[in-house]
């Protein structure tokens, strides 16, 4: 079992390998013993409801987007947030959608094994996972569900650990007014990090839409 504090070597190394600042009086994150990862039926709701808010984009497939939503009785996968946006376009579906970042979903389909890759969060990967995914929903949800092996304790604490430094540098440019550093994309950095401490419960939170990114030391 990785310790935290070999953990915390290997994410400032990997930091250091790519130019990106690192704040050594940062604490170490939880250990495996600490955590209690999310259950695989929370990962596939979560993933319905990201892979849906994502396709409201799209102003023609709205209101296909929320009749699944509808007929298929899936409005509790969502989080309050996601359905006021959702009660909003089923109101008025010629509102502009807003721009959604697909960095979560795609962060989120990589650490329930559907994704087979992974890279760093540099935006710099194409956003084809959604299609393939909203195609399973509406014909095969229970196919889509029973593809999803959530990764290890030690591999979620790997990235929980590494995006917390990350997302640090990233804020701490930000507010230097210098570039975000190392190749990184803020947006991308940001999703992760929330996707990532989701899924190990940090902070206990179970509202998609409060769950903590902070960084402060």
């Amino acid at each position: 079992m990785k310790s935290p504090e070999l953990r915390k070597e290997l994410s400032e190394l990997t930091l250091h390998k790519r130019g990106i600042r690192i704040n050594l009086q940062l604490p170490l994150i939880e250990s495996e013993d600490e955590i209690q990862p999310r259950s695989n039926d929370e990962v596939f709701q979560r993933l319905v409801a990201l892979t849906s808010i994502w396709h409201l984009q799209n102003a023609p497939q709205r209101a296909t987007v929320l009749d699944v939503i509808h007929t298929q009785q899936i409005d509790s996968y969502f989080s309050e947030g996601e359905r006021q946006l959702m009660r909003k376009h089923s109101i008025d579906p010629a509102m502009p959608a807003p721009a959604l970042s697909a960095d979560a979903l795609y962060f989120l389909a990589w650490c329930c094994g559907i994704q087979k890759t992974i890279g760093m969060p540099d935006g710099c990967y194409k956003e084809a996972i959604a299609e393939p995914l909203w195609q399973q929903i509406t014909s095969h949800p229970d196919s889509l569900r029973s593809q999803i092996h959530l990764r290890s304790k030690s591999v979620l604490l790997d990235w929980a650990d590494l995006l917390y430094r990350m997302h640090w540098a990233v804020r701490h440019a930000h507010i230097t007014g210098k570039p975000t550093p190392g190749r990184l994309d803020a947006v991308a950095v940001h999703e992760w990090h929330k996707v990532v401490n989701w899924l190990i419960r940090y902070d206990d939170e179970n509202d998609w839409d409060k769950v903590s990114t902070e960084t402060a030391g």
